[in-house]
């Protein structure tokens, strides 16, 4: 496995296995730095005009501004790792790769880069721009990597798919479905649904408000688009199925509440009913049926492993942030 991970030993926020549970090694008493006696820059991260800014206070804005995020992050990744150990499943470097170059198609896909367009260089700059928007750094990114890779093979190894699901997914698949692309907002964040409401009717890219705004993880980096669905989809809330086939191709919808978010619609068009039978595309579906089970599955053992968890937060400043940011419902953001 990938314990030594560079960006797992980032100052004052290494995580360890303790006793079976999880603990924060670090604060502001454990950032390294050179030894004593070296002069100003001793203890200085940086001097300006002769003047030092110390370790301890540059170290104390990170925590301030990303410990906490960074902590969960972390958290999350060792009780996936070991979740892994325990079962006996081994993750590699190149489960790990697999993860990053399915998240750049993703994201690539939904920046409409496709075909010859589809370039490293073009998709590590739309990966650029997903993070940049959403204040992430690469090393924050390849944390959520490893996690996946890690989830994803657990949740391979344990998924069984029956016959009767895969003639349900089938007969869900084939009839007329419609192609939607949508923007989910926290029912209780109204500057962000006001914000988004008026870029729309200013005539701003739809898919691009998607990327910016949208609480889906997974639908905000294709530019908020949903897979097809079908009228009676049970996986889509009724609210938005009504609506999204109420609409004429090119229409937006106005926010509707389904849950705890609202979403704002956008129908791109209609495919008609498939003429096929059900064993001409059998392995077809169980690949399809798989793929959109497998997202929801992961973020799932994510929760279960994160509950059942003991966790002890050491620094007594950090264990105040991160029992706010837990109380504010900060673990359902962590989502692979």
């Amino acid at each position: 496995m990938m314990r030594s991970s560079p960006w797992s030993r980032r100052p004052g926020f290494q995580v360890w296995c303790l006793a079976g549970g999880l603990a924060l090694a670090g604060g502001l008493a454990a950032a390294p730095g050179p030894a004593a006696g070296a002069g100003q820059e001793g203890t200085a991260v940086a001097i300006v005009n002769g003047v030092p800014l110390s370790r301890a206070d540059w170290i104390e804005l990170l925590i301030d501004a990303h410990g906490v995020e960074a902590l969960q992050q972390l958290i999350i990744l060792q009780v996936a790792r070991q979740e892994t150990q325990k079962r006996g499943i081994r993750v590699t470097p190149a489960d790990v790769e697999a993860e990053v170059d399915s998240a750049l198609r993703r994201i690539a896909e939904g920046a409409g880069i496709s075909g010859e367009a589809a370039t490293e260089q073009n998709k590590r700059a739309a990966l650029k721009q997903i993070l940049d928007e959403r204040g992430l750094s690469m090393a924050e990114f390849m944390v959520g990597m490893e996690r996946n890779a890690h989830l994803r093979k657990i949740v391979e190894r344990d998924m069984r798919i029956t016959e009767e699901t895969l003639r349900e997914e089938f007969a869900r698949t084939r009839g007329e479905r419609v192609r939607v692309r949508h923007i989910q907002i926290e029912q209780r964040d109204t500057r962000g649904l006001s914000e988004v409401t008026e870029l729309l009717r200013r005539g701003a890219d739809f898919a691009d408000v998607a990327r910016r705004f949208s609480r889906n993880p997974e639908t905000a980096a294709r530019g908020g688009e949903m897979p097809p669905f079908t009228f009676d989809d049970p996986e889509i809330p009724a609210a938005l199925r009504e609506t999204a086939f109420s609409l004429k191709p090119g229409s937006v919808s106005s926010p509707v509440l389904a849950g705890q978010f609202f979403h704002i619609l956008k129908v791109e068009g209609r495919i008609p009913p498939q003429d096929v039978r059900f064993e001409d595309v059998r392995a077809e579906v169980e690949r399809s049926v798989r793929e959109r089970a497998l997202i929801p599955a992961m973020r799932q053992l994510a929760l279960d492993l994160f509950r059942e968890a003991t966790i002890r937060v050491l620094d007594s400043r950090v264990r105040e942030q991160y029992q706010e940011f837990l109380q504010a419902g900060g673990l359902n953001r962590v989502q692979p």
